[in-house]
């Protein structure tokens, strides 16, 4: 069996081992795999994390083994990202540590031929969603995530602020629920995108933003903000923030590997209400049948495929560029 294994920052290895057996786990050929810059920053060491690890948080795979009628062998499936951090109820926790586990980041991850899972780690994939599109279902599920924390009502303005592919999915459920979202962003190519998945309200991130806010809601602020924790996150904190009327809510979307400062005279004079969403897995089985049912079109992605011996390079030629466009899915594919 083939891993790829992250040894050092700027060090990867490949290697051959046979994953021992685990009693109540299946046996999962991992087909293909997503991978975007965060990946390519653990590669660098940019961002930290407990060497060696093996990359890869986005995965699709083959049931390899003989099981239940539910997972039947060679169904093919969407192995989770997010996955709760083992305790034997014996030894002392540790509460400082993580209770929720993620693939290729804080937990071994599916750059591997081959991997052991637990039932509740899989999700089945319907004939009509391919292994591409599988691959981002998991972000339309945080998106989802994100959606529902907020509780929004049909007609409401919402803030969506910054315009990578999380925030567009999340535009994109709004719209699918009669809510109007305004993408906020200061890379006009990113907007320019948004515009072209059919997110009508844009807004440049800049000085006259509240403005231009006023002008696509009538003279109001926003009714809720959805804060997408990317690109320029200190900025986007305070976007967020500013945008959203008093009494409202503010959700942070997404994963972060250091400290943020953050406002809170303006959190307490608005009485905003915060949340973080951060994983997704209960809305895997809504985000299925969102793509299967085609009311998100994944079709306007550039799908990019190598061979899983080609992540270096991968990782190598993301550090190289300011930025991957946002319409570029980048896969890695191990058969």
């Amino acid at each position: 069996m083939n891993v790829w294994r992250l040894t050092a920052a700027n060090t990867m290895s490949k290697e051959t081992a046979d994953p021992v057996p685990e009693e109540g786990k299946r046996r999962i050929r991992i087909t293909k795999v997503f991978v975007n810059r965060s990946d390519a920053l653990l590669f660098s060491g940019a961002k930290k994390v407990r060497y060696p690890r093996i990359p890869g948080r986005f995965a699709v795979g083959l049931i390899a083994d003989e099981g239940s009628a539910h997972f039947p062998k060679g169904a093919r499936v969407l192995l989770h990202t997010a996955f709760p951090a083992p305790c034997d109820g014996v030894q002392k926790r540790d509460f400082t540590e993580d209770d929720i586990l993620l693939r290729g980041y804080t937990a071994d991850g599916f750059l591997r031929d081959f991997v052991y899972v637990t039932e509740d780690e899989l999700s089945l994939l319907p004939e009509s969603v391919s292994d591409e599109k599988a691959l981002l279902i998991q972000h339309i599920a945080l998106a989802n995530a994100a959606v529902e924390k907020l509780g929004l009502h049909r007609g409401e303005h919402v803030a969506v602020v910054g315009g990578s592919m999380l925030g567009i999915f999340i535009c994109r459920l709004l719209i699918y629920r009669q809510i109007s979202p305004i993408l906020i962003d200061s890379d006009l190519r990113r907007t320019d995108f948004a515009k072209s998945c059919g997110v009508y309200y844009t807004a440049p991130e800049d000085g006259k933003l509240i403005e231009t806010v006023g002008t696509i809601t009538g003279g109001r602020l926003t009714d809720n903000a959805v804060c997408i924790m990317t690109g320029n996150m200190e900025m986007h904190c305070r976007t967020a923030v500013s945008v959203c009327k008093p009494g409202r809510g503010v959700a942070f979307c997404g994963q972060i590997d250091h400290p943020l400062p953050i406002d809170l005279n303006e959190i307490l004079r608005k009485r905003l209400t915060l949340s973080g969403v951060s994983v997704g897995t209960e809305h895997i089985p809504a985000a299925i049948n969102l793509v299967a049912n085609g009311a998100i079109d994944l079709n306007v992605y550039r799908m990019n495929v190598c061979g899983a011996d080609g992540a270096e390079s991968v990782f190598r030629e993301f550090l190289s560029r300011a930025d991957i466009p946002v319409d570029e899915i980048n896969i890695l594919s191990l058969v």
